[in-house]
């Protein structure tokens, strides 16, 4: 496993201060970096796919405007 050393600024720091050394906090600071690189390997991943794509934004709006009727359809929304 990867280590990864996080600074935290001296306001913050201050703020939260005993906080920072215990287990639970290290464990929620470990999870939101996690699902932060999760993120930004999802959002690399899909502008990978749309750099490919053909669909131009005439397309997407007839896309968006699709989906959103049949959600509208589906929970019965006006």
């Amino acid at each position: 496993m990867a280590e990864v050393v996080v600074s935290i600024s001296d306001g913050l720091s201050r703020v939260v201060g005993s906080e920072l050394a215990r287990p639970g906090t290290k464990v929620l600071l470990r999870e939101a970096v996690e699902q932060k690189l999760k993120l930004l390997l999802l959002f690399k991943t899909v502008d990978d796919i749309l750099k490919k794509s053909k669909l131009t934004d005439e397309g997407l709006e007839e896309l968006v405007e699709e989906y959103r009727e049949n959600l509208a359809d589906k929970y019965e929304v006006i």
